[in-house]
This record gives structure tokens, C-alpha cells and sequence, in this order.
């Protein structure tokens, strides 16, 4: 059975709106988070990207969990990225 594709607006939308911001070491790539509304349920939704000063290229979207977000963080996989211009710390 074919899964519902996410509309186009909604990478978009997260990039625009996300207050969770991370680096992934891994990739080499920015992430962003937001809960959204997917298949009639809430579910956190992440972005991944690559941002110059031109312009950010969305890579990839999928769902997240906030236990494999908090694993990514333990792992030292990722790491907090910039929001509105400022470093977030875990604290």
C-alpha cells in the first residue's frame, strides 16, 4: 500500500517556522523539526538541508521521534544548531 505524500508546502513550512534546529555530524547537514499535521495526527517532521547564503536546499523529509531526536543528541551525532541567530545549549 502506497504511503500519502507529504505536500509540498510542508518542508517549506518547517524550514520557515522550526524553533529545533540541529547539526548533523554525520551528513554534514542542518536539521530542522516541527510538528505537523500528517495523515489526520500530529508528528514531529524533520528536515534535512543545506543552507549557503543564497539559499537552503531541503535534502530530505521524514518523520522523527523525540526519543530518536534525544538519542541523535547522546550520541554526539547531532548537535544544537542556530536558531534566530543564536546558539541554542542543552541546558
Amino acid at each position: 500500500m502506497q504511503q500519502p505524500a507529504i505536500p509540498d508546502s510542508v518542508p517549506e513550512r518547517i524550514y520557515r517556522e522550526s524553533r529545533q534546529r540541529f547539526y548533523n555530524h554525520h551528513s554534514l547537514r542542518q536539521i530542522a523539526v516541527l510538528e505537523v499535521l500528517h495523515r489526520q495526527r500530529w508528528v514531529l517532521m524533520m528536515i534535512a538541508y543545506d543552507q549557503t547564503p543564497e539559499e537552503a536546499e531541503i535534502i530530505t523529509i521524514h518523520p522523527i521521534t523525540r526519543d530518536q531526536i534525544q538519542e541523535r543528541l547522546r550520541s554526539g551525532r547531532w548537535t544544537y544548531g542556530q536558531t534566530d541567530g543564536e546558539l541554542r545549549s542543552e541546558s
